[in-house]
């Protein structure tokens, strides 16, 4: 893929990356994501990316918003709400056509820049306050959206392990915060956070396309000049290395299939720690169709309908999610351990360790969309360094058996979550 990027900083606490697709792509993509802590005001930040990207002063009514969108080309606003670590993302993207598609001269990446900005600055309000039928309107929308995900068991299953594994932790947090939360929220508390966001929180603002960026950073630059940046928030999260003891949980639920989730410590200091080796462990005990957890406890033993890890690199996390009968569950466990066991002893051929790192290597979903460079240099925001896709690949690469067993050696089960289904279970829930 033959593309570039430039990274700076024109404001404090801010991060401004321009990724050159040298015209690859039809579309262009802009990016503002706002990181700060996990904590007492989640709940209300939330509502923030959903509320700022509907309306702004300019374009008052969703009418005006979406006729402007049509002049652009039929350029598109989304927004969300994530978690890095013990960090909260929001974030505001447009998606638009390249300039070289416009009719005439007009740049259309600077329209959306501006856009953007608009969105970010001059939010739709009156008397200085945001609107409380948008406000009322965001926070139904938002409980919707949490009460749907709960509803989704295996996710349901995952938060509850999380939850419980770290009780003590800021992680334990939701990224939207709690439904009682929301419900308390008015127009006077959302107004403060968006002040609040603007003047304390670490913004990333990418720019993925064939533009010329400079104007665009130009732009951001004066923007944010304008406001008091001296104070941000400090951005921390907790790592635990390991777990002192394992604790077990077992809930109920009226669904057909049972959800295991085992938390594992990866042993980790913080976010850059090991992080490599530990990425191509994962992926050869649970990643793929390739991993152990697949082929031999889905497979071979037959002891669950699905069966793989994940890891959470911003928190040092290991996560291995299964959906299983409630009378495997014990057999499960064990099985699952013992696949660990056999990383821990370098018990895995040659041939795994080439599939995982050809797999994870395969840079497609990264290099053949602007969606895809997007995602991967926003994720990066909170890094200490910002690397490219490429350079990721080579040190991928690079990883021995050695440090693969080194990496299994340091993990260790925290937290066995099980969510049993009862003997009626759940109409058109699916058997994954």
């Amino acid at each position: 893929m033959n593309y570039s990027f430039a990274l700076s900083s024109p404001v404090n606490g801010l991060r401004f990356c321009s990724v050159d697709t040298k015209s690859n792509f039809k579309l262009a993509i802009y990016t503002a994501s706002f990181a700060l802590p996990l904590g007492k005001d989640t709940a209300v930040n939330a509502l923030l990316p959903g509320l700022l990207k509907r309306t702004c002063k300019k374009y008052p009514t969703l009418t005006q918003m979406n006729k402007h969108l049509a002049s652009l080309y039929g350029a598109m606003v989304s927004a969300g709400v994530s978690k890095d670590g013990e960090s909260q993302i929001l974030t505001l993207r447009i998606t638009a056509l390249e300039d070289r598609f416009a009719l005439t001269d007009e740049k259309i990446s600077e329209k959306a820049a501006e856009l953007l900005l608009d969105l970010i600055f001059d939010p739709n309000t009156v008397d200085g306050k945001f609107i409380e039928a948008d406000v009322e309107r965001e926070k139904r929308l938002m409980i919707e959206q949490i009460e749907n995900e709960l509803n989704d068991k295996r996710y349901y299953a995952l938060k509850r392990c999380t939850e419980i594994m770290c009780k003590n932790e800021v992680y334990a947090m939701s990224r939207c915060g709690d439904i009682e939360d929301i419900k308390k929220i008015d127009c006077e508390a959302v107004t403060a956070a968006w002040k609040k966001m603007l003047e304390t929180a670490t913004v990333y603002i990418g720019v993925t396309g064939s533009m010329d960026a400079e104007p665009i950073k130009q732009k951001f630059a004066e923007k944010f000049s304008t406001v008091n940046r001296t104070k941000l928030a400090e951005l921390h999260t907790e790592f635990i290395t390991s777990a002192d003891e394992t604790t077990k949980v077992r809930e109920e639920l009226p669904v057909k299939q049972g959800k295991l989730v085992l938390g594992m410590r990866a042993g980790m200091v913080d976010d850059e720690d090991n992080y490599i080796p530990i990425k191509v462990m994962s992926d050869i005990f649970g990643g793929g169709v390739y991993s152990k957890l697949f082929n031999n406890v889905r497979e071979k033993m037959s002891l669950c309908y699905y069966c793989s890890a994940g890891f959470n690199r911003s928190k040092g996390l290991i996560m291995v999610q299964s959906g299983i009968e409630n009378e495997n569950e014990q057999k499960a466990i064990e099985a699952i351990l013992n696949e660990l066991e056999d990383m821990k002893k370098g018990n895995f051929s040659d041939d795994d360790l080439t599939s995982s790192i050809k797999a994870l290597t395969n840079l497609s979903l990264v290099n053949d969309t602007p969606e895809g460079l997007d995602r991967w240099y926003c994720g990066q925001m909170l890094d200490r360094d910002i690397i490219t896709p490429e350079e990721y690949a080579e040190q991928i690469s690079a990883v021995t058996r050695e440090q693969v067993i080194s990496a299994a050696q340091n993990v260790s089960l925290d937290t066995v979550y099980m969510l049993a289904g009862t003997a009626t279970g759940e109409e058109g829930e699916d058997d994954e």
